[in-house]
């Protein structure tokens, strides 16, 4: 039994058909700024976590698109 690194851990799980509704709901919860200078480092780098989950859903809905597990929501 090999070990499994956290990116083979992460190509393995298959998600559930995203919206971009959605990731543009969380992008406003959790915007991409920077920190502030009172952020302590605690706080900075659970920041970057947040951000870090909305980058890969942004990415996986992109690959979805290109993949035709979805399509395009066309905003009215």
């Amino acid at each position: 039994m090999g070990v499994c690194t956290m990116n083979e851990a992460i190509e393995e799980i298959v998600l559930p058909a995203l919206s971009q509704d959605l990731i543009n709901k969380l992008d406003k919860l959790f915007p991409d700024k920077c920190p502030l200078l009172t952020d302590t480092e605690r706080e900075v780098w659970y920041k970057v976590g947040q951000r870090s989950v909305i980058n890969y859903l942004q990415q996986t809905y992109d690959d979805q698109l290109e993949q035709d597990i979805v399509t395009k929501q066309v905003q009215n």
